[in-house]
C-alpha cells in the first residue's frame, strides 16, 4: 500500500471477491509472463464501483432510514454514476496494452491497505489519503450532532462531504485516467463520466440534508466518521 501514512485515510473493507481478483491481478502483472487481462479488469472495476456506491450512498441511506423520496434521489444518482463508470470501463479495458495493465496494477496497489483485526486476521481495505483538516471536520460534525447543534452539524458535515467528493473523484477517476495515458476519445469519455459523477454526488449532498432530522444526522455523521482510518 503506497498511500501516505502521514495522512489519515478514508477506507472501507474490500469484499473477498474484490480482494481475490485484485490481489491475483497485481501479482500476475508483476511477473515476466504477464499478459493483458481485459476481462479481469472489467470484473475488478465493476466490483469496485458497486462496492464504492454501496458504501458511500446505499448503505448510509438504508442505515439512517431516509424518506422514500430521498432514497429515490440516491438510487438515481448511483445508477447514473454506475452507468457512467461502466461506459468508460468497457471501452477502456479492451484498449489497454500490457504496460497500461501494469500501471493499473500499480494504481490498485496504491489504493489498498491491509490492517489486521483484533484477532490478527487480515482485513483488506480500499483506501485513499485525505488531509487532516478533512478528517477533523468529519469528527467535528459528529461532535456537533451529539451536542445537539443541529444546524452547525449539518453545515459542517455537508461541507466535509462536498470536499470528500472531490478528493474521492480524484483518486477514483482523475488519477487512473492520467496514469493510463488515454487517447483523445477515451479522455473525452472519462471527462464526461467524471462530470456526471461529480454533479450527481454534489446534488445528492445538497438535497439529502434539507429534511434530515437530528437522529438521522447523528447516524450519518457517525457513519462517515467511522470511515476515517489511521493505520
Amino acid at each position: 500500500m503506497s498511500a501516505p501514512r502521514s495522512k489519515p485515510l478514508i477506507a472501507f473493507p474490500s469484499s473477498d471477491h474484490l480482494h481475490r481478483h485484485t490481489d491475483g491481478f497485481i501479482q500476475r502483472m508483476a511477473s515476466a509472463q504477464a499478459r493483458p487481462e481485459p476481462e479481469t479488469l472489467e470484473t475488478i472495476m465493476e466490483a469496485f464501483i458497486d462496492e464504492s456506491l454501496a458504501v458511500f450512498f446505499l448503505e448510509p441511506a438504508r442505515l439512517i432510514g431516509l424518506s422514500p423520496g430521498m432514497q429515490r434521489v440516491i438510487r438515481v444518482a448511483t445508477d447514473t454514476i454506475g452507468k457512467a463508470g461502466a461506459m468508460v470501463i468497457k471501452r477502456a479495458s479492451r484498449k489497454l496494452d500490457l504496460a497500461q495493465h501494469r500501471e493499473t496494477a500499480a494504481y490498485m496497489e496504491e489504493m489498498r491497505i491491509m490492517v489486521p483485526d483484533k484477532d490478527g486476521n487480515e482485513v483488506w481495505y480500499v483506501a485513499f489519503p485525505v488531509e487532516e483538516s478533512l478528517a477533523q471536520q468529519l469528527a467535528q460534525s459528529c461532535a456537533l450532532a451529539e451536542a445537539g447543534e443541529h444546524n452547525k452539524a449539518v453545515a459542517t458535515l455537508a461541507e466535509a462531504l462536498h470536499t470528500l467528493t472531490d478528493v474521492a473523484l480524484y483518486w477514483y477517476f482523475e488519477k487512473p485516467v492520467s496514469l493510463l495515458g488515454f487517447g483523445p476519445v477515451m479522455r473525452k469519455m472519462a471527462a464526461v463520466a467524471l462530470t456526471t459523477s461529480r454533479k450527481a454526488t454534489h446534488g445528492v449532498i445538497r438535497k439529502v440534508f434539507v429534511d434530515m432530522d437530528a437522529e438521522q444526522l447523528l447516524m450519518s455523521a457517525r457513519y462517515m466518521n467511522s470511515m476515517v482510518l489511521r493505520p
